[in-house]
């Protein structure tokens, strides 16, 4: 009974306390906000630097939560997994069909093996002719990824080329985008006929909205034919799932590799298999690096907007020591004003979480438009993630913020301030030390990302300023697939042809010229052996970079011809197979001595004149300068070129024209002249080449603007932290510096006095921000390309900035101390 009646008390009782603590939170939450309404300014500028801060990384954290953690919403996607062949000098590459189907049925710990191939298909029959981007898939595909349509169904087995190409159905699932967009949501579009290359197909399916399977998004997909026989040709790119440790299904594939390897030594001696983890591959370890780079940066920045805000709260304390002093002499516990002022903190945190908040939402929607194409591959969204982040670090800046102030005043000498005689007490020389302390924090942090930015910056500069090897200046590029339904090889070079003299007819076009690439993009791999030299070890022959291209090419990107001459029309399929190598391949494979009339002979996968398998010798009649494939890099690489007419031809063709003026004024012609050949020809990819390099450098561009705001943020908060604790400094020792005036002291010696003592915490700052620079900068060269000894030099003048700002923000107000008037200040105390 009494264990009954000490439980029938204890509940009320609970119940009690709790409606007192409530009552006493909403008390301070009311107090709380009635002090911060009266300083408007301060509180204005508390909530605004924190919503930026909190803005910032909370936006950046939907980045990363939809790029790194979910980058896609496919059903466990962590079981997904590509598989790639590698050849014995360790190049990555696509898989023959043959050997894809090899893999599907000996593989134990894989299943769902699907195949795609991106492409590029001409759509006709609708209103104009579309260039679309998009995919020939294997039946399973979606199946692997576990995506259903909106609309629909997707292929089934059997409709697919893995039966033979005659297999293949006239089928296609579009893009909810092109769904929408293009067809104008018609809910009656399934069984609607499209031609695709001019192949008559019926739409089947409609993916979801949010449905992206690679960095180029796709609007249709269409089944993939190909050869089950043909080893030697490597064009599917492979995915599957696991269904055990990713280290097992690897070990497993390897075994399959040294299978074929000895069944097939032909085609498959010296290649192996690797088994990539799905979300590994869609970002490259460079984009995923900078992406935590600069989520570092924003949490930095965050830092020292929180060590400011903290400061200024100290401050604001103090200017309130009286306040707290009677309130601790009339019987009011230490930590219930300390809760007081942790309350006001938290308001402050909430405040400017939740403007955050919004501030997330904002950038987030205005990314697409302010960032450039492919910065943010994928959907971004704010969710329950992202929101209880902002939760948090609201939750840990109130913290940081608050705690100091809180502590200080709980602490006070209520004497001393009750006497108005602490100034130089053990408190005020806690709190100075405190606001030292964080000028030191925030000038270590600003000198980090002034490193770090300037290190980009470096960089960045580097690779604009790298020779390319060509001219970009004033050509025109295009891409044309023609389709096979209507071009075999011989109507194909017809088309070409028409169309290279037509491109040089236009009037402002110095020289046009045509083939399977041009210089800013990678090409295609090719093994070759030299004659004369040593044979190898098979499947051991060296390998580099092939493309067709016409005459004129070289003229036209103005690549300088070395030694020997450039192709000419006679290079033709009647013709003696030929070849131009540039001065890497040279220097690297080619013995010493006069290159020209040297022969070549190319291996798989460049088709010979009689077919695959059949490789020809080509003769070296031409050495060209050294080109950079792509502008995110300084390397040059070796580069083998063959007539168009003579090489392996390819649906997909680039045509280049170099114009007297600005090449885009030529574009309306141009297009003019591609529909006069052939009207169901779209021309969707037409740009300059100027404008492709700068887009290479689009990314990187935008990151590191990024990373430069983030930098002349922190280098103008600590600014302002070094000015405030000195402004604060020189007016909490007025009265000394007056009577050390009136006793004789000039106003250099106190000028400089001041200043030095100002300088010690953004001394200290700068010797700690010298290990953060350096680990920085071992982090950023991992990922940077042409950094070279940038660390070094933007250490030196990220420090060197800093130092003079700090300077600055010390003299003004020492500048400010010897003008104080002794008497004044005297009489004043």
């Amino acid at each position: 009974m009494l264990g009954s009646l000490a439980d029938g008390e204890a509940k009320p009782q609970a119940r009690c306390c709790g409606r007192i603590a409530v009552t006493s939170f909403l008390q301070d939450l009311r107090f709380a906000a009635r002090m911060l309404r009266r300083t408007p300014g301060i509180t204005a500028s508390i909530v605004a630097v924190l919503a930026l801060g909190i803005g910032a990384n909370s936006a950046l954290v939907a980045v990363v939560d939809g790029l790194i953690l979910h980058p896609v919403n496919y059903p466990h996607p962590e079981e997904l997994v590509f598989l790639w062949s590698y050849d014995p000098k360790g190049a990555r590459g696509t898989t023959a069909p043959a050997n894809f189907l090899d893999w599907r049925a000996q593989a134990e710990s894989l299943s769902g093996f699907a195949a795609w191939v991106p492409t590029s298909i001409n759509v006709t029959g609708m209103d104009r002719p579309r260039q679309l981007a998009g995919a020939a898939v294997t039946a399973n595909f979606f199946e692997t990824l576990g995506v259903k349509p909106v609309l629909g169904r997707t292929f089934l087995p059997g409709e697919d080329g893995l039966d033979g190409a005659s297999s293949v159905a006239h089928t296609a699932v579009i893009s909810y985008r092109y769904w929408q967009e293009e067809l104008g949501g018609d809910p009656s579009v399934i069984g609607r006929t499209i031609r695709l290359d001019l192949q008559p197909s019926t739409i089947i399916g409609v993916m979801p909205r949010n449905f992206q399977f690679w960095w180029r998004p796709h609007d249709i997909w269409a089944p993939i034919p190909m050869d089950i026989h043909d080893r030697d040709f490597g064009i599917l790119h492979v995915i599957a799932r696991r269904k055990a440790p990713l280290a097992r299904a690897a070990a497993e594939m390897k075994v399959i590799a040294h299978n074929l390897a000895e069944a097939y030594p032909k085609s498959d001696r010296g290649w192996t298999i690797q088994v990539e983890d799905f979300g590994d591959r869609l970002l490259n370890r460079t984009f995923r690096m900078r992406l935590w780079l600069l989520s570092g940066a924003v949490a930095l920045l965050l830092l020292i907007a929180c060590t400011n805000i903290a400061s200024l709260l100290l401050a604001r304390s103090a200017a309130r020591e009286r306040e707290m002093a009677v309130r601790l002499a009339l019987g009011a516990a230490g930590s219930r004003i300390a809760t007081q002022l942790l309350t006001e903190s938290a308001l402050l945190s909430g405040l400017g979480g939740g403007l955050g908040l919004a501030l997330a939402w904002a950038l987030i929607r205005l990314a697409p438009q302010i960032a450039p194409a492919n910065v943010i591959p994928g959907p971004i969204e704010l969710n329950g993630m992202v929101a209880g982040f902002t939760l948090a670090i609201s939750a840990m800046t109130s913290l940081l913020c608050g705690l100091a102030p809180a502590l200080s005043s709980a602490r006070s000498d209520i004497q001393g301030v009750l006497r108005e005689s602490s100034r130089g007490s053990t408190t005020a020389r806690g709190r100075q030390r405190f606001r030292q302390t964080m000028v030191a924090i925030e000038t270590a942090v600003a000198l980090v990302l002034l490193t770090g930015g300037g290190m980009m910056m470096e960089s960045l500069a580097n690779l604009a300023r790298a020779d390319t090897g060509f001219d970009p200046s004033n050509i025109l590029a295009l891409r044309v697939f023609l389709p096979l339904a209507k071009y075999d090889a011989a109507g194909a070079q017809s088309f070409d042809r028409l169309a290279l003299q037509r491109l040089a007819a236009l009037p402002g076009v110095e020289s046009a010229a045509s083939g399977t690439t041009i210089p800013v993009l990678d090409n295609q791999r090719v093994s070759f052996e030299v004659e004369g030299v040593p044979p190898r070890d098979e499947g051991q022959s060296p390998d580099t970079p092939y493309a067709a291209v016409t005459p004129d090419y070289f003229r036209a990107a103005r690549i300088p011809v070395k030694r020997g001459r450039d192709f000419r029309a006679g290079d033709n399929e009647r013709s003696t197979g030929v070849a131009i190598v540039n001065e890497e391949l040279v220097a690297r494979y080619l013995p010493p001595g006069d290159p020209i009339g040297r022969r070549l002979q190319l291996g798989k996968p460049v088709r010979g004149r009689n077919g695959y398998g059949s490789p020809e010798w080509l003769q070296i009649v031409g050495v060209v300068g050294n080109i950079r494939l792509s502008a995110l890099s300084m390397e040059v690489k070796p580069m083998l070129y063959v007539p168009y007419a003579q090489g392996n031809w390819s649906t997909g063709v680039w045509f280049t024209a170099r114009t007297e003026r600005n090449p885009s004024s030529l574009v309306s012609a141009i297009r003019g002249e591609f529909v006069r050949l052939d009207a169901d020809q779209p021309i969707e990819q037409i740009s300059s080449l100027d404008q492709m390099v700068a887009n290479q450098l689009a990314q990187p561009r935008f990151q590191t603007e990024l990373m430069g705001a983030f930098a002349a943020l922190a280098l103008i908060l600590a600014a302002i932290g070094v000015y405030g604790v000195n402004a604060y400094a020189v007016t909490q020792r007025r009265t000394e510096i007056g009577l050390r005036m009136a006793l004789g002291a000039t106003p250099g010696a106190v000028l400089r006095e001041v200043a030095v003592r100002g300088m010690a915490p953004s001394a200290i700052g700068l010797a700690a921000g010298l290990a953060g620079s350096i680990a920085a900068s071992s982090a950023l060269k991992s990922v940077l390309v042409g950094s070279g000894s940038a660390g070094l030099l933007s250490f030196f003048v990220s420090a060197l900035l800093l130092a003079v700002v700090s300077a600055a923000a010390c003299y003004f107000p020492a500048r400010k101390a010897i003008r104080i008037d002794p008497a004044i200040a005297l009489r004043a105390e």
